[in-house]
């Protein structure tokens, strides 16, 4: 077995260390959050968990000042579902969801049109501008150089995308400060934006901001580094946004860059 996704098990196997990757999925919390959530153990015995999956690459931690952050990680737990669970799912599972979905969305849209001649209205948001904080890494087996150069010079082969789409959809990456990071439509020619290249260290981190494409008020700072791990390279993504968005657009990013980082690694490591 894959020592790594041993190393996934392992920390999954102990019900407080499950527990305290349920915290994670609220967001972020420091280590002293953590440990107040556990009464029954000692800080030292939260700190032991935390460094298992710390280990399993489970948790992602960044320090703050005196404060010391912890992350919810959820490559290894991609990489088991793919590994373990993909392959045997009930193959009526998916289309019954879709089903799902398409049928609870018709009926959203028969209730918005019913009520779309009645209503007219506009609104000021008088709410401060949200702002979420997302962290993944991934271990690929390649040398930074390989790593870093394949995920410069080609985006349209990681970046999240689906399969019809890239068919007729170009994902571009121009290596440079101030390059565009977009989206080519190559039948009419339409280009959209995702972000701008604001620093580049050779090999070692790339760092741009954009709206992703979001229509609303919104602005994301991604940051992305490239570091020793072993014989190979670690990549791990911090994805700051602020501004208008609702409470599912952190998991979808999170979920776009989890599945780039997935196919980058497949991309490099199948060479």
């Amino acid at each position: 077995m894959d020592e790594r996704l041993e190393s996934t098990w392992k920390a999954l196997a102990d019900p407080t260390r499950r527990e305290i990757l349920d915290l994670l999925r609220a967001g972020p919390r420091t280590t002293g959050e953590l440990a107040a959530s556990f009464p029954d153990l000692t800080r030292f015995g939260v700190m032991k968990h935390l460094g298992v999956l710390e280990e399993a690459s489970l948790v992602v931690t960044k320090k703050e000042g005196r404060k010391k952050w912890n992350h919810l990680n959820a490559v290894p737990l991609r990489r088991i579902y793919e590994r373990w669970v993909s392959k045997y799912e009930d193959q009526w599972a998916a289309p019954l969801v879709n089903l799902k979905r398409r049928v609870e969305s018709a009926k959203t849209e028969r209730s918005d049109e019913s009520h779309k001649e009645k209503t007219v209205s506009s609104k000021t948001l008088d709410a401060p501008p949200r702002t979420a904080i997302i962290n993944l890494s991934i271990d690929i087996d390649s040398d930074r150089e390989t790593v870093f150069s394949t995920f410069l010079e080609e985006p349209h082969d990681w970046f999240y995308e689906s399969e019809e789409s890239r068919k007729t959809k170009k994902t571009i990456l121009e290596p440079k400060l101030g390059g565009r990071f977009y989206i080519r439509t190559e039948t009419s020619g339409d280009e959209n934006l995702i972000a701008t290249v604001t620093m580049i260290k050779p090999n070692r981190e790339l760092r741009m901001r954009g709206d992703c494409t979001i229509p609303n008020a919104f602005i994301a700072n991604m940051t992305v580094k490239f570091t020793d791990e072993g014989a190979g390279t670690r990549v791990a993504i911090e994805h700051r946004m602020m501004g208008e968005f609702d409470d599912e657009l952190p998991a979808g990013f999170d979920e776009g860059w989890l599945d780039g980082l997935q196919k980058l690694k497949t991309l490099v490591e199948g060479r």
